[in-house]
């Protein structure tokens, strides 16, 4: 045995896992799954933000390098990996020149094109494209703001629509733009947008009404929205959004958007017109990812950043989870939740201890990927530790 190789963690691969599907009656039924870290980089962590799997059978990871605990000061890296064969070993870590942001909504463009967008750039967000799966990056694209003038962000993932070829011929995706209200808070207001273009231009843009909602708190009503969220063409045709839904207002005092939760809605003509927003999750999830199995179940994956029920802690554990659709995303098996990975925790290190809560983040994003035989790869960030993979079965 050489001792050599217990110095690096690019030996490491799937180790056994459990994963755990509820029921009603508040009992659990475990399932054998894989689970792993993903690689170091240059002795940093890296975290992931988003996923794609590429026309040549390859899944791409995309993510930071850096010291969670020290976000804004300690040096940052965006990085990509690659695997081909469902993520049991990565290759080295491909660095996009002169790019620190956390990359978003990365999507496969077909023909080896590979694309992500930045977030939360004080000087605009971008997309950068690469058109060799991923090994070099050699195009940047200023993203134009919305048509109300504020900038977009996105987090989730895309909806993709191929021609016979494999080429992507629309990219649609949901974001949001803010509103300070003059109480300092901000709302939210989603929004969804379609490129022709691989994302480089965005020629249709709605801000659909059915994606407000009423508050009521203390007698009063307030307008509500959605913001961040993940998109997939349903097996009949229909195009099913999951979005981060605005905090109730009771929450908005505490100033933590970890108070978010999930709704739904859906479009049966092509986006032209949306469904009413039916509220999946409350305070607490997030971080929302569509995808369609190969038999027509839509799976939706996000993260745990709180356990509540009824507006108290109902645990300490965070994580991830899953809800499976049968019906191509009319209802959501909530009683039936699959539990991906959890760990019990009280906030994260970064806000410690100055801006020590209870309530602080310490997991966040996610991102999935199906393969043809059913299986899901599930990525997410586990701040404590790193980028987390599970392998799993639904």
């Amino acid at each position: 045995m050489d001792l050599n190789d217990f110095l690096s963690d690019k030996g490491l691969s799937w180790r056994d896992h459990w994963i755990y599907h509820q029921d009603a009656n508040g009992g659990r039924t475990g399932q054998a799954a894989r689970f792993r870290f993903l690689p170091t980089h240059r002795d940093q962590m890296v975290f992931p933000w988003s996923m794609a799997r590429m026309d040549n059978g390859e899944v791409a990871v995309a993510g930071v390098a850096c010291d969670m605990t020290n976000w804004k000061g300690a040096p940052r890296q965006t990085v990509l990996a690659f695997s081909g064969d469902q993520g049991a070993t990565w290759s080295d870590y491909v660095e996009v020149p002169d790019c620190e942001s956390r990359p978003m909504m990365l999507v496969d463009l077909g023909h080896g094109e590979l694309s992500f967008m930045t977030s939360f750039e004080a000087a605009g967000n971008c997309r950068y494209y690469s058109r060799d799966h991923g090994r070099t990056w050699t195009e940047r694209v200023a993203l134009a703001t919305a048509p109300n003038g504020l900038q977009v962000s996105s987090e989730g993932n895309s909806l993709v629509d191929y021609d016979d070829g494999g080429k992507a011929v629309a990219l649609a995706e949901t974001g949001q733009t803010q509103n300070q209200r003059s109480d300092g808070h901000w709302n939210v207001c989603g929004c969804v947008r379609w490129s022709r273009d691989g994302g480089r231009s965005w020629d249709r843009f709605d801000w659909p009404d059915a994606w407000q909602w009423q508050d009521t708190h203390e007698g009063r009503q307030h307008d509500r929205g959605v913001g961040e969220g993940a998109l997939v063409r349903a097996a009949n045709g229909w195009i099913v959004a999951a979005m981060r839904t605005d905090m109730p207002i009771r929450y908005m005092p505490l100033r933590h958007d970890n108070f978010e939760g999930v709704a739904v809605s859906i479009s049966k003509d092509d986006g032209a017109t949306w469904s009413p927003l039916e509220f999946i999750l409350g305070p607490g999830r997030h971080h929302m990812n569509l995808v369609r199995l190969p038999g027509g179940e839509l799976v939706m994956t996000m993260i745990r950043r709180l356990d509540l029920a009824d507006d108290r802690l109902a645990s300490y554990r965070r994580g991830c989870d899953a809800l499976i659709s049968r019906d191509h995303g009319l209802t959501w098996d909530v009683d039936h939740m699959v539990v991906l990975d959890e760990f019990s925790a009280l906030c994260t290190p970064r806000e410690m201890p100055k801006n020590w809560r209870w309530y602080g983040t310490i997991c966040g994003h996610l991102s999935s990927v199906a393969f043809d035989d059913g299986t899901v790869i599930t990525t997410y960030g586990n701040y404590r530790n790193a980028g987390a993979l599970i392998l799993w079965k639904p």
